[in-house]
């Protein structure tokens, strides 16, 4: 039987994370300039190495905050996230990568948004190299306007609010910038932990199952602002086709709960 934490804030913010000590230290910087105080942090590390020990010492005194790890055996991200949802002590759930900076009312809008029964969904703006290079060495926190412009960032609409005035469209679930009522991840058992490859599948299968359990996609695109700090990405293609050929086959199995998350359930 799973067993939580009463509810000591009102929310948790679970940043997921490898070795880019660099780019969660950005990250952290913006956690320190919310508008909401009340939440807690997990750091939710996918390897046992202690790069992150001294900075996450640096942050400690700001905000209350966690640090999981687990040995470096591939990529096995829906397992840590599983860890932090045990470890969380709110019922208000909100992930991000750890190389996404946060608008400073970016938790206010989530604890204003997340409620059972509805899995919230946003975007991030795409942040060129150079705004990048500046907020990744501390030249400064959060990117302008008119520099993302300059520089060539994209989706630059993603960070602006009144834009959701004339943009209603649900959009899929992107694993960098959603919201869940904690409920309802133990009601579908949490994220599948047979994916173990980046690039598809971590929130893919847990929409799919959320939403055939009835859970309600809300978008919160333009109120939950992130900017995404540049990096180059490797070819993943085949790694992302395995991915994609199990989902498919998940996809047939008539419960919405997986058979590996929270709980190990009987096949």
């Amino acid at each position: 039987m799973l067993i939580f934490y009463l509810c000591a804030v009102k929310a948790t913010l679970i940043i997921s994370v490898y070795k880019d000590v660099e780019a969660l230290d950005a990250v952290l910087r913006s956690v320190k300039l919310q508008v909401e105080k009340d939440f807690e942090v997990i750091v939710s590390q996918d390897c046992d190495d202690a790069c992150f020990d001294e900075l996450i010492e640096k942050f400690r005194a700001a905000f209350p905050i966690k640090h999981i790890q687990q040995p470096d055996q591939g990529f096995l991200k829906t397992k840590m996230l599983n860890k932090a949802i045990r470890a969380s002590e709110s019922d208000r759930l909100i992930f991000i990568d750890g190389d996404c900076v946060l608008h400073p009312r970016f938790v206010q809008q989530y604890v204003r948004y997340i409620q059972k029964g509805r899995m919230c969904i946003s975007r991030r703006v795409n942040l060129d190299e150079k705004t990048s290079r500046k907020i990744r060495n501390g030249e400064k926190t959060l990117p302008g306007y008119l520099e993302m412009i300059l520089n060539k960032s994209t989706s630059i609409e993603e960070s602006f609010p009144l834009w959701s005035l004339l943009q209603r469209k649900i959009v899929p679930l992107l694993g960098s910038n959603m919201g869940w009522h904690k409920s309802d991840l133990v009601r579908i058992n949490g994220f599948d932990e047979t994916y173990v490859t980046p690039g598809f599948g971590e929130d893919s299968d847990i929409e799919f199952r959320a939403k055939k359990a009835g859970i309600v996609p809300f978008s919160t695109r333009y109120k939950t602002i992130q900017y995404h700090l540049f990096h180059e990405r490797p070819n993943r293609e085949n790694l992302v086709k395995i991915s994609k050929d199990l989902f498919l086959e998940r996809k047939k199995r008539e419960d919405y709960r997986c058979q590996f998350g929270l709980e190990t359930l009987d096949a």
